[in-house]
């Protein structure tokens, strides 16, 4: 597993000396406001000015070259947002996966997250969320190699001077309990240190018997300020899930029917049914902790040098789930029970370094950019599962379930019982990265243009110790390969009216593969990726929006091709395509009426599949063409303690397994290898659906009283839809809540 001690003493040395450089300053120096740190949003907030996201400096939203999009805590508040499973409001973005760190954007899937501007791999929780980012698209790729999708940036609450203190707790249907604490202020006498801790706990049912979900969360951060400038910022925090997953709805199949037209459905009678029993876990917890040290050395020389490390552990047993319930004999087939530990360690260091000054007479402002990273990941994924003699006996197990009279039974894990090493692979991966980018801005501030290149090298080792159990003779079963690539940027952002602007940008990403090491794939995969369009603030900034389009190209995506010979043989000849428009915009449109919302258009399609000829020009699966979102809080002016706020979502048709299920023609077919054809699942798509959220609150401080007392009440899915998501789960049915808050 990985060292983490060593990384923390090499962090911890670095700051350490950077701390002492400060403290040797003289007293009477002021202290600055760093180019790196976003000032939080404002209370009853849903409007951000600023992001760091998408430049790694703090920049107006308004003079970026693509779309940032930010949701603010006090959005989630006010929506009760108990548990942060979509971003329903933001345009182009779907399928949010709390706990794996997947969500789909613009027509293409990423699987991590970003915290605080490192690896996060899922696992948030609201209770210390300030805001959080969205930068879509191949834009992401300043931070290293990523998906052509983009990157989620969870922002975290930053320790304040002034005490205060709150508390929250909240219940409603579906058994759902919520307790949030906080407190912020300073530590000792010297007013150069605060702190916030943050605690939270969630627990909730679902419609589907057995299926719950409790999450516990703690953090911690310390600030110190140095005199002279300069600040230290330590956080650490702890999150731990536990879950007895529903699994996803199965295909409707019939055991007699030819095999290009077995699927006849999905099994929307089994959508409540719980294939897992009452004795399946599926837990995941993360630890983390990451250190940053800023300083704005002087009016043109800014430093930001972070470090951060993690340790997630995850856990799934019983996890035997079928796709498929075979009509006729009314049981799910092909059930296999088995045990997975999941351990993953990563470590990273990053310093920024950033030039701030002025040339030509100070006719233009340049900002240069230099950032260099190094980051580790290390994961461990061994699985045991019955052997297949005792998983096919049903006096021990059911493989095959039946609907009418399941039988739950599960074999207690024992490591004499459960001997079938399914996987064991031992994985690591370093990256070295830098990123350079300049900055100018022109003609009075009217012309601001950008130009970059990030450069990524990339280790991949495997050590597959499942085959080199089953065959200690092998000398394949460890792999390694290196990778590097060049990621270049550039944009324009134009002032056509001081209200007005015209933005482009163009982006590669980087996304290595790790199957080249076991495949022998011969490159990496890589995207190009254009944004254009407006970005408009009228009345003050008080409305503002982003009208754009974007086109988006990813090439050397793993596929198979066939050979002359009939062979299937991995290739990096795969190509997808993405293109659509987005508007997302805020309007303050009064001091007591705020509105938000986002619409985006998706065009994705598959241009290139290999072998696979009957994917081509389908959707990828589970990206909606459109999706849209509108969102509205009013404080009532004679009751400025009242207030209302409503929004609806619309999700627009998906196809959830569009490119699954291909048959491969046969040895006898003239295009033997291929696939021409599918067993029905393809063309199965989920309809659209509208979900209406509401709810009203009551903030109070009584006369002479230090505390401010608020009331809410919430009701989700106001017209009680009944729907199926995009992961082929029920949604939830129509549930209210009610919450209780006391804010010192």
């Amino acid at each position: 597993m990985i060292q983490p001690c060593r990384f923390a003493v090499f962090v911890s040395l670095s700051l350490g000396s950077l701390a002492l450089a400060q403290t040797a300053r003289r007293p009477e120096e002021t202290v600055t406001l760093s180019e790196f740190t976003v000032t939080e949003t404002s209370d009853n907030s849903y409007v951000a000015s600023e992001s760091i996201t998408g430049t790694r400096v703090r920049t107006p939203i308004k003079d970026l070259t693509f779309t940032v999009n930010v949701i603010t805590s006090e959005f989630l508040n006010d929506f009760a947002y108990f548990e942060i499973n979509d971003l329903g409001y933001t345009s182009s973005v779907s399928n949010f996966d709390n706990g794996g760190g997947n969500v789909n954007m613009r027509g293409y899937g990423a699987t991590s997250f970003l915290r605080n501007g490192f690896l996060r791999l899922g696992l948030v929780d609201r209770v210390n969320v300030d805001r959080i980012e969205v930068i879509k698209g191949p834009s992401a790729a300043i931070y290293g190699m990523t998906t052509p999708a983009g990157m989620v940036n969870i922002i975290t609450r930053r320790p304040k001077d002034r005490p205060a203190q709150s508390f929250s707790i909240a219940t409603g249907d579906y058994n759902t309990t919520r307790a949030d604490l906080h407190a912020t202020g300073p530590l000792g006498a010297s007013g150069r240190d605060s702190y916030a801790f943050s605690a939270g706990f969630h627990e909730r049912d679902y419609d589907t018997p057995w299926n719950f979900t409790r999450t516990k969360t703690g953090s911690l951060a310390v600030l110190h300020k140095f005199f002279g400038g300069g600040t230290l910022l330590a956080e650490a925090e702890w999150l731990a899930r536990r879950t007895n997953p529903g699994g996803a709805i199965p295909f409707r199949s019939v055991s007699n029917a030819p095999a290009t037209a077995r699927i006849q459905g999905l099994a929307t009678e089994l959508k409540y049914f719980n294939q897992n029993g009452p004795t399946s876990e599926q837990n995941r917890d993360v630890s983390s902790l990451n250190l940053t040290y800023e300083n704005r050395l002087s009016d043109a020389w800014s430093v930001r040098l972070g470090g951060a490390a993690f340790h997630r552990h995850s856990l799934a047993f019983n996890n035997g789930n079928s796709p498929t319930f075979d009509v006729l004999t009314r049981r799910l087939t092909g059930r296999t029970v088995s045990k997975a530990w999941i351990s993953e360690d990563g470590a990273a260091a990053q310093a920024d370094l950033l030039a701030h000054y002025k040339i030509f007479s100070g006719k233009l402002d340049s900002k240069t950019l230099f950032t260099a990273d190094h980051s580790q990941y290390w994961k461990y994924n061994p699985t045991k599962q019955l052997p297949a003699a005792v998983n096919a006996n049903p006096a021990f197990y059911s493989a095959s379930l039946s609907v009418d009279n399941p039988d739950y039974r599960v074999p207690a894990f024992d490591s004499s019982v459960y001997t079938n090493l399914n996987r064991k692979l031992v994985s690591r991966v370093d990256v070295n990265g830098g990123f350079l980018r300049e900055q100018v801005t022109a003609l009075d501030g009217r012309l601001i243009g950008i130009v970059g290149t990030r450069f990524d090298y990339v280790a991949f080792n495997f050590w597959d110790k499942a085959a080199a159990a089953a065959n200690p003779a092998s000398t394949t079963t460890i792999t390694h390969f290196l990778d590097r690539q060049w990621s270049p940027m550039i944009g324009v952002n134009y002032k056509l009216v001081p209200s007005v602007a015209f933005y482009a940008n163009r982006t590669n990403s980087f996304s290595p593969n790790a199957q080249r090491a076991t495949a022998g794939l011969n490159a990496s995969e890589s995207s190009r990726g254009v944004d254009y369009g407006f970005k408009a603030g009228f009345f003050e900034d008080k409305l503002q929006f982003t009208l754009g389009g974007y086109y988006i190209n990813r090439v050397g995506v793993s596929v198979t091709e066939v050979n002359a010979a009939g062979v299937q043989v991995a290739t990096s000849a795969g190509d997808q395509n993405a293109k659509g428009v987005e508007l997302d915009f805020t309007w303050r449109a009064t001091g007591d009426l705020t509105f938000l919302g986002g619409y985006g258009y998706c065009n994705a399609r598959v241009v290139a599949n290999g072998r696979d000829l009957d994917s081509i020009g389908r959707r990828p699966s589970k990206i909606p063409v459109l999706n849209y979102g509108l969102a509205a809080k009013y404080t009532v002016p004679a009751l400025k303690g009242l207030a209302f706020n409503a929004g609806l979502t619309f999700t627009g048709q998906t196809f959830p397994d569009s490119t699954a299920g291909g048959i491969t023609e046969g040895a006898t077919s003239a295009r033997r290898g291929f696939v021409l054809s599918h067993d029905g699942r393809r063309d199965l798509s989920l309809p659209s659906y509208t979900i209406v959220d509401a709810g009203v609150s009551y903030r109070f401080r009584p006369a002479a009283s230090k505390f401010a007392h608020t009331v809410r009440a919430n009701v989700k899915n106001l017209a009680d839809l009944d729907y199926i998501d995009m992961q082929k789960k029920p949604g939830d049915r129509r549930g209210f809540y009610v919450s209780y808050a006391v804010n010192h």
